[in-house]
């Protein structure tokens, strides 16, 4: 047997090896959905990804006897820079067989490359951004991820507690089932009827109607989030086209009969955004859109019966005074009518007591958690 080698990705050809890398460690795996191909190598090309106006990856392959058996990625983020200061790198895209010294070396080159940036901490998997898939998932194994989640082997936690890392922070994932409509209390939709007779207060659906509507609505939405997640853990702003790749992804996807901005005397102070599980349709084209795939795509994305609430946010001034129950309350009232059985609510930082609260109200369950894993460089 040969011995263990990491080695820099360099090339498109290389880049393509290391997308398709991860199929060889889920073959097996029921609840694995691959990630589509052509987004994923668009996305770590440098000269059409993102993140490389404001970013420095790095992409490194373990190979053992010339086979694929692990890959990460190493980043440095400027604006992440700006906010929090410059000592803390990220690795992402992890995946590893399970062997710990595997991981050790693909985690040194990932620390390796940070340190050389100036950097003291390493944090991940983060893929590029918090806004991005995040995390290795600690519980809830048994259930394939929603769109925009990952899912990983049971060991990679501890793989990376061999190494020297720790919990920096937990994400979770809510569950719920329209078929549990009754057991939410009766109270919590009063609470919104009442905020809706006021005078100049409403709910209005999204109008994704025209390209100008979508970028206008995306414009309320981002103007909302941008205030109301700025304290969130690990909030760094999207840049402007980050902000158009999430438009250009999520309206492909959205629900806007679940996804809504709540204004008051026609200020917008609220929003709600909802999509279609598109992974029951990835998982069925296996990550690949052509030649054919696309149709059973469409296909699958407007027949499915499972949705996730991806985004909420309402501003800072307007919180705690009912908007978000009502906005709770709505979104099951309406997903219960339009036949939906199964919404996923996430990714909601363990630290967000008031988001948290408030979910503590209707009949859901935590069913996974993703960890984000830290360690101090020497």
């Amino acid at each position: 047997m040969q011995d263990l080698s990491v080695q820099p990705v360099r090339t498109p050809r290389q880049r393509g090896e290391f997308v398709r890398a991860a199929w060889s460690f889920y073959r097996d795996d029921p609840h694995w959905v691959p990630p589509l191909i052509s987004d994923q190598k668009r996305y770590l090309d440098p000269k059409k990804g993102v993140f490389f106006e404001h970013g420095e990856a790095a992409l490194f392959l373990a190979r053992r006897d010339g086979r694929a058996v692990g890959r990460i990625s190493a980043h440095v983020n400027s604006l992440h820079d700006e906010l929090y200061g410059r000592d803390t790198g990220f690795f992402g895209f992890f995946e590893c067989e399970n062997d710990p010294g595997t991981a050790a070396a693909l985690l040194g080159a990932a620390e390796e490359f940070v340190r050389s940036r100036g950097m003291n901490r390493i944090l991940g998997p983060m893929s590029f951004g918090v806004y991005d898939e995040i995390g290795i998932l600690v519980d809830g194994f048994d259930s394939d991820p929603y769109v925009m989640n990952s899912h990983n082997r049971p060991y990679y936690a501890e793989l990376l507690d061999c190494a020297g890392y720790r919990k920096a922070v937990d994400w979770y994932a809510y569950r719920g089932y329209t078929a549990d409509r009754d057991r939410v209390n009766p109270k919590l939709f009063a609470v919104r009827e009442r905020l809706k007779r006021r005078p100049g207060w409403r709910i209005r659906t999204l109008d994704l109607s025209t390209p100008g509507m979508v970028r206008r609505e995306a414009q309320i939405i981002n103007g909302i989030f941008l205030e109301a997640w700025s304290k969130n853990w690990g909030h760094v702003p999207w840049t402007p086209r980050e902000f158009d790749r999430l438009v250009e992804a999520v309206k492909k996807i959205a629900i806007p009969e679940l996804s809504y901005i709540t204004e008051i005397d026609g200020r917008p102070v609220g929003f709600a955004l909802s999509i279609a599980d598109a992974n029951v349709a990835v998982k069925k084209i296996r990550g690949r859109l052509l030649p054919f795939g696309f149709i059973t795509f469409l296909r699958s994305v407007r027949n499915t019966d499972r949705f996730r609430h991806i985004l909420m946010g309402v501003l800072e001034e307007h919180r705690n005074q009912g908007v978000e129950i009502a906005m709770y309350a709505e979104l099951v009232e309406r997903c219960c009518e339009l036949g939906y059985r199964e919404l996923e609510m996430s990714l909601v930082v363990e630290n967000n007591h008031s988001m948290r609260n408030s979910l503590k109200h209707f009949p859901l369950e935590i069913y996974k958690t993703y960890r984000i894993f830290e360690k101090e460089l020497s």
